[in-house]
């Protein structure tokens, strides 16, 4: 375990926490923030959330995303999730044509579309994996003058898969497409720089690799896009003077991406994920990525010495992300997870569409590897 970070992550005395990809863990350092803020508003309301507070924290957060994802303040809007973001921003694309995704998404990526197909009349095609992985060629080929869209993850929930998104980017762009990105398997450990991959709109939300609470996320969303969209979901934060209060028979937006911004939402949230972003720009992100790209190849080449046990993440570092998955040969994964679960600590992690799912951060170390190894391997032996 790290121990150097038992302070910040207690947990870990008593987990080897390998979840990150359902649920990061949240420093005490950030909890603290967000407690002291929810004591101070319900106990004081309003004398404590004034109007003046509850813009800055709106504004700290687009700031800490912005350094984050290297885009201007003006190109961030503040949302409640993923899901909120996208939808809002797929109703707001006009024009005719095909969404571009892939079979192995998950459902966030994916269903906004269908769903909005019905009414603005576009086809949603989703290209075909092989083994749970997208061959990139196979995605490329698909992208022509008849899309309007793509819509991808930049790191796969499922395999792990990392896709090249400047080179789908480019290719979106030599057709008139958009480039529509989750990066929520992303941001927090792999170096985002939206201007330099050229991506058109980059949504990621708190509570995975970022290590903060659920209920926000932001959106990356290109100047020249957002001054050109009307957004999909509006209300009284969308607007040039939000504390005016007033109706209007015409909606006037907000001159940058605020304009998405449109609800009353969970503040003590969006503090929350500007203090984890703050925490992880300090260790640096290029530090948080080396380690684990360097822990997870450990982990996947210990795993190959593995009788029955079937690698699904690619094992070339450009293709992968943090995240491990396997198959083992014979072995029930729900049974795996369980054996997995005893010991002095118990082993966290996920079992998704028949696999096993390790997705390891900064806060575990090549000790954690072994023992899961090791329990592994006795495993597989006694079955």
């Amino acid at each position: 375990m790290r121990r150097d970070l038992i302070n910040d992550f207690p947990f870990i005395e008593k987990v080897i926490y390998l979840n990150t990809a359902s649920i990061g863990l949240v420093p005490i350092p950030v909890l603290r923030a967000v407690k002291e803020f929810i004591e101070n508003l319900f106990i004081k309301g309003t004398t404590y959330l004034n109007e003046e507070i509850e813009e800055n924290i709106y504004e700290e957060l687009r700031v800490k995303a912005a350094k984050l994802l290297g885009c201007e303040t003006d190109e961030v809007a503040v949302f409640s999730s993923v899901s909120e973001a996208l939808n809002s921003i797929a109703w707001a694309l006009r024009g005719k044509g095909k969404i571009v995704t892939t079979d192995v998404e998950f459902p966030t990526v994916v269903y906004p579309w269908i769903r909005i197909a019905k009414d603005k009349g576009w086809k949603v095609v989703l290209v075909r994996s092989k083994n749970y992985l997208v061959d990139e060629a196979d995605l490329l080929k698909v992208i022509d003058e008849d899309t309007l869209a793509i819509s991808i993850s930049h790191v796969e929930y499922l395999s792990g898969q990392r896709f090249n998104i400047k080179e789908l980017a480019r290719k979106a762009h030599d057709v008139g497409a958009l480039l529509i990105v989750d990066g929520i398997q992303a941001t927090g450990y792999i170096p985002v720089d939206v201007r330099k991959d050229d991506v058109d709109i980059y949504i990621t939300g708190a509570y995975k690799w970022l290590i903060g609470p659920q209920g926000a996320a932001v959106a990356y969303i290109k100047r020249e896009i957002y001054e050109e969209l009307e957004p999909g979901l509006v209300s009284w934060r969308s607007v040039k003077n939000m504390w005016s209060l007033e109706v209007h028979e015409r909606i006037e937006y907000a001159d940058t991406a605020k304009k998405f911004e449109y609800s009353t939402s969970a503040y003590e949230a969006k503090l929350g994920m500007a203090k984890s972003i703050e925490y992880l720009l300090k260790l640096g992100i290029d530090n948080v990525f080396n380690y684990n790209m360097k822990l997870t190849k450990y982990l996947m080449n210990e795993l190959l010495n593995l009788d029955k046990v079937r690698l699904i993440t690619p094992i070339d570092d450009s293709k992968r992300g943090s995240i491990v998955t396997i198959r083992v040969d014979g072995l029930d994964p729900i049974s795996i997870k369980k054996e997995l679960m005893k010991g002095d600590r118990i082993v966290e992690l996920s079992i998704r569409r028949g696999l096993v799912r390790f997705s390891p951060h900064f806060y575990n170390d090549k000790e954690d590897m072994d023992e899961v190894v090791d329990r592994l391997r006795r495993i597989i032996k006694g079955a």
